[in-house]
């Protein structure tokens, strides 16, 4: 597999927690619900959906903003994964989504192993700027 010798772009990488990872809906997971600052994310061009350090999803950004809607169900219960995510909680946490187009034959990011010191470990959102 190959590895990511050098961002070029303004990234986002977010850990997508395993318990929520489903192939058929790895947008959802990588766009949704981080708990990041605003004004930081604005700067970004792209969010990586990461598992395990390897990116599962590459994300071209329009706009962020603080979480608003519910999660889509209907989507996440494909997956079969339990997406009953309490929104007041993550309004008052002022946890952000992230709009954009999935870019699903990206050739820079996209099936590429993080390099060691971007892989999120502690907390689940890393930048590169």
């Amino acid at each position: 597999m190959n590895k990511i010798e050098k961002f070029e772009d303004n990234c986002i990488i977010v850990k997508i927690p395993i318990s929520i990872y489903c192939k058929d809906n790895v947008y959802e997971a990588t766009r949704r619900c981080w708990r990041a600052k605003k004004s930081r994310a604005e700067k970004a061009d792209y969010v990586l959906g990461t598992v395990d350090g390897k990116v599962e999803c590459v994300l071209k950004i329009t706009g962020c903003d603080y979480v608003k809607s519910e999660f889509c169900k209907k989507e996440m219960q494909k997956c079969k994964r339990d997406f009953n995510v309490n929104i007041e909680l993550c309004k008052n946490r002022r946890r952000l989504e992230f709009t954009g187009t999935e870019l699903k034959n990206d050739k820079k990011y996209l099936n590429k192993e993080l390099p060691e010191e971007y892989i999120p470990k502690q907390f689940p959102v890393r930048y590169t700027y």
